[in-house]
């Protein structure tokens, strides 16, 4: 493994720790999401060093479902909370 890829590794795991804490500990519902949202692209960014060192297509296509469940995911969740809170 490269030393690129190493720092690169521990800078997404040090992220993914801060955004684990966030998704845990977080004062309301959107922080929270937000750090399940972090914490997902934390781990396609991952996947990503992954493909690049072992040159795997396979890993891509993880990365790709994974970004698309995610996004598809907090739309979903975000639609929710906005009619949660709805006050009017």
């Amino acid at each position: 493994m490269s030393a690129l890829a190493l720092a690169g590794l521990l800078v997404m795991i040090v992220a993914l720790l801060l955004s684990g804490i966030r998704l845990v500990r977080g004062p309301s519902d959107v922080d929270r999401l937000l750090a399940a949202e972090t914490v997902a692209l934390g781990l396609v960014g991952l996947l990503m060093i992954q493909v690049r060192e072992i040159e795997d297509r396979f890993y891509v296509d993880a990365a790709l479902g994974l970004a698309l469940f995610s996004f598809v995911g907090t739309v979903v969740l975000a639609r929710f909370l906005e009619r949660g809170t709805d006050d009017e």
